[in-house]
């Protein structure tokens, strides 16, 4: 059987851990960043058009896929967003299918 005395300590307990978790919970910090992501970063677009060229590559590869199985049509196309440099670039189907 639940008494009061357990009830008012349960929730004593629970409340108390509560705050005490919500203040941790509120901190936010931030780190810098490696050097050689700082690197990427710094060059976007200019030196990443490598990453780009492979990026558009394996979306045009899973677009075709897409077609040729019938999950999309012909002239289906995709907006690809590079995780560097956020540049959106449109791939669209290879004309042989």
């Amino acid at each position: 059987m639940l008494t009061r005395r357990k009830l008012l300590t349960t929730v004593f307990t629970g409340s108390a851990a509560f705050v005490g978790g919500a203040a941790a919970a509120r901190a936010f910090s931030t780190e810098p960043m490696p050097a050689d992501v700082a690197a990427a970063y710094a060059l976007r677009c200019g030196g990443n058009v490598g990453g780009h060229d492979a990026l558009m590559r394996s979306a045009r590869s899973t677009l075709d896929g897409e077609i040729a199985k019938g999950l999309k049509p012909v002239g289906a196309q995709e907006i690809v967003v590079c995780p560097i440099c956020g540049c959106k670039m449109v791939v669209s189907a290879d004309s042989t299918l």
